[in-house]
């Protein structure tokens, strides 16, 4: 559980902190600052929802019982892997290419740890949410 706790910690860490930078940006066009709003206020509603899980008030369901953190999990991985290789490859000083690695590399190393863990928890427990568990014929 300390993990998703990490997990939703780091998230907002980075989210809140790309929303101040963008309302602090004057150089960005309203369609460019909205969109960019837009990413950072799903990861920060995922998280909260998330966050629900740890807390047992996702529909009373504890971790490896619920969809809700492999969509987490892999939206977050599947964001910061496009957005990431796209900032390494784009045109910006190294400084903003270490920073934004870091932040893509942690980020995908906790949603995949986070990951296997609730699919752990969930076959152990028989736990999924559609998916019947395993028969124990030994």
């Amino acid at each position: 559980m300390r993990l998703l706790w990490v997990a939703v910690a780091w998230t907002a860490v980075v989210w809140v902190g790309r929303i101040r930078n963008v309302v602090g940006d004057d150089d960005l066009s309203g369609g460019a600052r909205i969109w960019r709003i837009v990413v950072a206020v799903v990861f920060l509603v995922l998280a909260a929802l998330l966050s629900t899980v740890a807390l047992g008030r996702w529909h009373r369901r504890p971790l490896g019982s619920t969809r809700l953190v492999a969509i987490f999990c892999l939206w977050t991985i599947v964001f910061w892997a496009v957005r990431g290789g796209g900032l390494l490859f784009a045109d910006h000083d190294a400084g903003f290419k270490v920073v934004h690695t870091v932040l893509a590399v942690t980020s995908i190393g906790l949603a995949a740890v986070l990951y296997r863990v609730d699919q752990r928890v969930g076959s152990v427990s028989g736990g999924g949410s559609d998916d019947p568990a395993p028969a124990d014929d030994g």
